[in-house]
């Protein structure tokens, strides 16, 4: 008996399964990895600014996750900012009762650069900085802000070995964003949910089937090959996630249209009476969307690795946590830690590519050079107006798009690893097995050669 069918006639699978999982770590920066993570990062910033760009802000200043300003707190905001513009841009007159906070700050900055090393400057800076606080969120930008916030609070976490912290940072990222951000702005939760969906399911598809392919040895797939598998396969992998959803939510109007009934005298008696009919499927359309929210993270590697068709791939996650719970469990908590270590990793190359630069330029130009850094959360990552200043925050801005792709491609690569441990610990099917399998032939299927001489 082979180590993959002991692993799955055991209730125990050895700990340094769970160790494997951490290869992901090495392969998530991969070259042709980061080029499908640049691309996975454009098609969630490119049209998430775009839409910011197009509808204008939407959000007040404390975030997506926060309470929105009553009255009051606006009256404050503005007592504020008419402080701000009095003290250091007098000169100003701002038409109508408001000020914008985002003119204010643009003032403020360039009154600050205006100045040079006069030491007012820092403190107009610092006013800038404020006003800059009390500008509106824009959908995508609070969504951003928000996701990179809970991404911070994983790595804090991680950092203080605290797993209180991380468990509310993905919880926070997975669950409680998404949902306010339903709650705020309903149109862009939909438009642009519907879009990053399709981006990361299809690039999620290339990134498990790189990883598929070189945990079995099959050498590193190119971009170009992975995303043309991905491309080939993109309807299963957008219905493994939309597919359950569609049927739970066409199976659920039956019980939406059940409810008319009860509108009325003669039909609420008829509805009472016969209730166990929406029950019933209402039952199952529930018991679909929680298969399909247990499967769903497991569903683009089982297309990518096993080449299951979407409604397969949908459930092959929950079968695997019917048949082996504890396990299953245990494999995304690894799969989670795993995932903070890297996040780790990735602001310590944030640091040493953005601030560490900044900080030897800043001191070699006296002060007189625009710096600027990843920022641990991008609430405010405005345009700067100076074209110096924009053009050095555009070089920066590529190198946040690259760590926010190898990000994803961090995820991926351990949501892939963590199906493929599940895979063996229940199917007994090796790890370094990915479709299309090779099954060698056996001699007597070897056909006899054509120029065999028959025998006499």
């Amino acid at each position: 008996m082979d180590r993959s069918a002991r692993i799955a006639a055991s209730d125990v699978v050895p700990f340094a399964r769970f160790a494997w999982l951490a290869g992901c770590l090495g392969t998530a920066v991969q070259p042709a990895r980061l080029a499908v993570g640049l691309l996975a990062a454009l098609l969630l910033w490119l049209p998430g600014i775009a839409w910011d760009r197009a509808i204008g802000p939407r959000i007040d200043p404390p975030g997506l996750l926060a309470e929105p300003w009553d009255d009051l707190e606006r009256d404050d905001a503005q007592r504020t900012l008419r402080r701000l513009a009095v003290q250091h841009v007098p000169e100003m007159d701002f038409e109508g009762a408001t000020i914008p906070a985002e003119d204010l700050a643009a003032a403020l900055a360039a009154r600050a650069d205006s100045l040079g090393r006069d030491p007012e400057a820092e403190r107009v800076r610092m006013a800038a900085r404020r006003a800059a606080g009390l500008v509106p969120l824009g959908s995508f930008q609070a969504l951003s802000a928000a996701e990179a916030e809970a991404a911070s609070a994983i790595v804090d976490g991680a950092l203080a070995v605290d797993v209180r912290p991380v468990a509310a940072g993905f919880r926070a990222a997975v669950i409680d964003i998404p949902v306010a951000c339903l709650d705020r702005d309903p149109v862009f939760a939909v438009a642009f949910g519907a879009w990053a969906v399709l981006a990361l399911l299809v690039t999620g598809g290339a990134f498990a089937r790189m990883e598929g392919s070189q945990v079995a040895g099959r050498g590193v797939l190119s971009a170009r090959d992975a995303l043309t598998f991905a491309a080939d396969r993109w309807t299963a992998l957008v219905l493994a996630w939309v597919g359950p959803v569609g049927i739970a939510a066409a199976v659920g109007v039956l019980c939406y249209a059940w409810g008319f009934l009860f509108r009325s005298d003669a039909g609420s008696w008829v509805g009472a009476a016969l209730y166990a009919l929406p029950l019933v499927v209402g039952a199952i359309a529930g018991l679909a969307l929680v298969i399909a929210c247990i499967g769903a993270p497991l569903a683009p590697a089982a297309i990518a690795c096993d080449g299951l068709d979407a409604l397969d791939a949908s459930q092959r996650g929950a079968v695997y946590f019917l048949a082996r719970p504890l396990l299953w469990v245990l494999t995304l908590l690894a799969m989670m830690g795993v995932v903070a270590i890297g996040l780790v990793i990735l602001r310590v190359f944030g640091w040493a590519l953005t601030a560490y630069p900044a900080a030897l330029v800043d001191l070699g130009a006296g002060g007189a050079a625009p710096v600027h850094l990843v920022p641990l959360s991008p609430a405010r990552w405005a345009i700067p107006l100076e074209p110096r200043s924009a053009l050095v925050w555009s070089w920066v801005l590529l190198v946040g798009v690259v760590l926010t792709g190898a990000s994803i491609s961090l995820v991926a690569g351990a949501l892939t690893r963590s199906y493929l441990l599940l895979r063996e610990a229940c199917d007994g099917q090796p790890v370094d097995s990915t479709w299309p399998f090779e099954v060698p032939l056996d001699a007597t299927d070897v056909a006899p050669s054509a120029s065999a001489a028959p025998s006499a």
